[in-house]
């Protein structure tokens, strides 16, 4: 009869591995919630593969392949990360239940990079998405998220792309209800819809606090049904007094889009901006502002050196809704399609 003091080697392999699972979680802060390595969590996977980002060197690369409700909050990311959605034919849900941001970077590039791909990310409170790294999202839904922009681009050197995603029926107190940019790095906007959502300031989907060594592209991009509550229904961009950081929009379109309590019902302008409107469906789109001051275009505060300047292309639209505050150095508005070309 074997002594029941000696396990078997394979008893004791087991065992100590459910130990090591087990004490990695606690360390997470999540180990008390499971005992063994056959009951970890998908969003305990997630916490893991994401406090792991410290000390990664290349990216981290996780796959959700089930939908996910938070149940705390998750790890700041620290380093580069691959975060894909793996469900077959639909996308994976990441949900914060209405309590929990979901993706926080709060690392510096080169150093750190997220990627996010194939996923929905909704029910976020304080935002679904808040980076100060280099940011690319692709096939993202984006839905329900509250309290701060679903997707925010923090202040430094960062960069971002976003392509193929959706943007609907986020809110955000301030501004940019579905977008927020304050980072100097180049942004893009690729085949991406922003519909229904809703700023408590300017910016109804999208804001950005545009630096002169900047170059934003939104092309090809849908504006539909936002608000804001103040000016830029759709898209509201200021610039700097020290330069001007330039603006593609390109083969886009805005409807519906509304400023309460501003001018710009789809888009507003503001400072010194260099802005390149190739292509884009705005006049007839329905969009409205306060007292109908520029329901399509609103050029603010445009008293800075260098001018603002607005080219249109293939000519300035016929019957342009287009407000423009009274200044002395009044902007520049043409018909330039020599400006379209986009950067790459």
């Amino acid at each position: 009869m074997a002594r029941r003091g000696f396990a078997a080697p394979a008893q004791r392999f087991a065992l100590l591995a459910a130990v090591q699972v087990a004490l990695v979680l606690l360390a997470l802060g999540y180990g008390c919630q499971m005992a063994s390595a056959r009951r970890v969590t998908a969003e305990q996977r997630l916490a893991a593969a994401i406090n792991s980002t410290a000390k990664a060197t290349r990216p981290v690369v996780v796959t959700i392949t089930e939908d996910i409700v938070l149940t705390r909050s998750l790890p700041l990311i620290l380093g580069p990360i691959v975060i894909k959605g793996g469900c077959g034919r639909r996308k994976c849900v990441v949900d914060g239940a209405g309590k929990y941001g979901i993706f926080q970077a709060y690392a510096l590039p080169p150093l750190c990079s997220v990627t996010i791909e194939n996923l929905i990310l909704r029910n976020a409170a304080q935002g679904a998405v808040y980076s100060k790294c280099d940011l690319k999202l692709r096939r993202v839904d984006f839905t329900k998220n509250k309290g701060a922009s679903a997707a925010a681009v923090g202040n430094g050197q960062a960069s971002w792309h976003i392509e193929d995603c959706l943007f609907e029926k986020n809110s955000a107190s301030g501004a940019g209800g579905a977008l927020y940019v304050s980072a100097a790095g180049r942004g893009r906007v690729v085949r991406t819809t922003f519909r229904s959502n809703r700023a408590g300031q300017d910016g109804g989907a999208v804001y950005i606090y545009g630096q002169m060594t900047g170059s934003y592209v939104f092309d090809r991009v849908t504006l539909d049904s936002n608000a804001a509550a103040k000016s830029g229904g759709g898209l509201f961009v200021v610039g700097t007094a020290s330069g001007a950081p330039k603006v593609f929009v390109s083969g886009c379109k805005f409807s519906k889009n509304v400023a309460t309590g501003g001018p710009g019902g789809a888009l507003a302008l503001s400072a010194s901006v260099d802005a390149r409107i190739c292509h884009t469906s705005i006049v007839g789109g329905r969009n409205a502002a306060k007292g109908g001051k520029g329901n399509d275009v609103a050029l603010l505060d445009g008293n800075y050196h260098p001018q603002m300047t607005v080219s249109f292309c293939p000519r300035k639209p016929s019957g342009l809704s287009l407000f423009v505050t009274r200044v002395p150095k009044l902007p520049v508005v043409s018909q330039n399609c020599w400006v379209c070309a986009l950067p790459r």
